[in-house]
């Protein structure tokens, strides 16, 4: 998997760092005291925001592995596909699917995007999105519980909180990718099969424009979780969780410090002029290997990154108003 400079079509990167290391460089953004804000209260919300429940969390993730190995196209896979729709649906809102065959290197393949939507004040729409399929490996099993089942699992619960509170500011669609994982060489052409057939629906359908801006989760949930700011990420977007994050005194795990640069879901919408943001530890040691269980897993970090989200959004509702 080679890596280079970021281009329109999107090749030569990989999930990985630049050039397989990070940055060392300190953010702009972060005085010397955010680094000193006390960690008492990371992984809470203040009194008026609703609450992540890193156990519940957990559960999902328990669920979703027992399924075993789930690419794209696989009886597994759609079985995933059943748990999250039945587990949208328990959150009061209506799943909807987005069918479609994929040119693979492994032939045709039948994949679909799973969403949901929550109507708000607003007809901006804030994506909420995370990849929902587990590489394909033949020589050993692969269950993904970083990848993706960490984010799968925290995207359920947020849509879960989000649904039960009043009336949100903006429209928010809680969107499952299939097919985020490349069966081959990582290319522009192997991989993000779902978010590049669901941006296309969009601009097909006319609605591109109503997307305001996409924040996408991916392995998010390990034990040793440092989250670095992704150079290919909106920088006001990426800045706001970021600042966010260091209000909450959550610098350990958004660190403020060093970059990384992720070809992952969000650069199809990046493509169109959409603010996007990729939140992502990189830096796991189990990526891609058969120890990616669930034991590696911590519910309080997926509580703080649950948090820190929420947190967020109503500032991001306001930075993408606009007229309905």
């Amino acid at each position: 998997m080679g890596v280079g400079k970021f281009s329109t079509g999107f090749e030569n990167f990989a999930k990985l760092p630049l050039s397989g290391t990070l940055s060392t460089m300190k953010s702009p953004l972060f005085s010397l005291a955010a680094l000193f804000i006390l960690l008492s209260t990371c992984g809470g919300t203040s009194a008026d925001q609703p609450q992540i429940d890193g156990e519940n969390v957990l559960r999902h993730v328990e669920r979703i592995v027992a399924y075993g190995p789930h690419p794209a196209g696989s009886e597994n896979q759609k079985k995933v596909g059943e748990y999250i729709k039945e587990q949208l649906t328990l959150s009061g809102l209506l799943p909807m699917t987005q069918s479609f065959e994929a040119v693979t290197p492994e032939g045709k393949v039948q994949m679909v995007n799973i969403w949901a939507e929550l109507r708000g004040k607003s007809n901006r729409v804030i994506v909420m999105g995370s990849h929902y399929d587990s590489k394909l490996f033949r020589d050993f099993r692969f269950v993904g519980a970083n990848d993706s089942g960490s984010s799968s699992a925290l995207l359920l619960e947020i849509a879960k909180v989000l649904s039960r509170q009043k009336t949100p500011d903006s429209t928010f669609w809680f969107v499952f990718f299939d097919g985020e994982e490349s069966f081959g060489e990582w290319s522009s052409a192997d991989s993000l099969y779902g978010s590049r057939h669901f941006v296309h629906e969009l601009k097909k359908r006319g609605e591109i424009g109503t997307i305001g801006a996409v924040i996408l989760l991916d392995m998010v949930g390990e034990k040793d979780l440092v989250i670095r700011q992704d150079t290919f990420s909106t920088p006001w977007l990426s800045q706001l969780i970021w600042m966010t994050a260091a209000e909450k005194g959550c610098v350990d795990v958004f660190s403020p410090a060093g970059a990384v640069s992720v070809q992952d879901d969000h650069l199809p919408f990046l493509e169109e002029g959409i603010a996007a943001v990729d939140i992502i530890d990189i830096d796991y040691a189990y990526w891609h290997t058969a120890e990616d269980t669930i034991d590696k897993l911590s519910a309080g970090n997926l509580q703080i990154v649950g948090s820190v989200v929420l947190e967020s959004l109503s500032e991001i509702s306001r930075r993408i108003k606009g007229d309905d």
